[in-house]
């Protein structure tokens, strides 16, 4: 269920780039740059969902597999980070939003493998008992337990319509409504 929503998602915003005139953009990966990230996020009836996706030097300071015990640590840290949503995220109380295990992919390279770049992908899913008050996010905290993170591309697809907005720590508000 939650792979088919993925796909459902993943085949929306791709269909936005291209009704917003720019067909190339529903073919590209998104570009792999420091500093950036992208979200994609969904409200599908009682479903809240969040997917991240950006280099590892945002979330960790380094795109290289673990080299030292202190970088372990940061690994460590970072991976908790994440799947603790609600530190990342501030989500309307009035919408009744209990959230449920996160997933976190650390695309890290082998030790010695010499590749210079990786990425860090998550998913937070919440299930909603007042959907309807989910009229705004507040993804602060995302900036906050990652600072080199310096702006978010975020797509939203709900019944409410789709847009795109693009987040930065001191605008760190999404509006859920188109």
């Amino acid at each position: 269920m939650v792979q088919a929503r993925s796909l459902v998602l993943a085949t929306l915003v791709a269909a936005s780039a291209a009704v917003a005139g720019d067909p190339a953009a529903a073919e590209q990966p998104p570009a792999h740059h420091h500093g950036t990230a992208s979200l994609q996020v969904s409200l599908d009836g009682r479903a809240l969902q969040i997917s991240f996706e950006g280099p590892s030097d945002n979330v960790l300071g380094f795109e290289h597999a673990p080299r030292t015990d202190a970088q372990k640590q940061v690994v460590a840290r970072a991976d908790q980070q994440l799947k603790q949503p609600g530190q990342l995220f501030g989500i309307p109380p009035a919408a009744q939003c209990q959230a449920q295990p996160a997933r976190v992919d650390m695309k890290l390279p082998e030790a010695g493998a010499g590749e210079t770049h990786s990425e860090i992908e998550a998913e937070w899913r919440w299930e909603c008992g007042n959907p309807a008050a989910l009229v705004d996010l507040d993804v602060g905290g995302l900036f906050r337990s990652f600072p080199r993170l310096r702006q978010v591309k975020a797509d939203v697809v709900t019944a409410r319509g789709q847009k795109t907005a693009v987040l930065k720590p001191g605008a760190a508000r999404l509006k859920l409504s188109a």
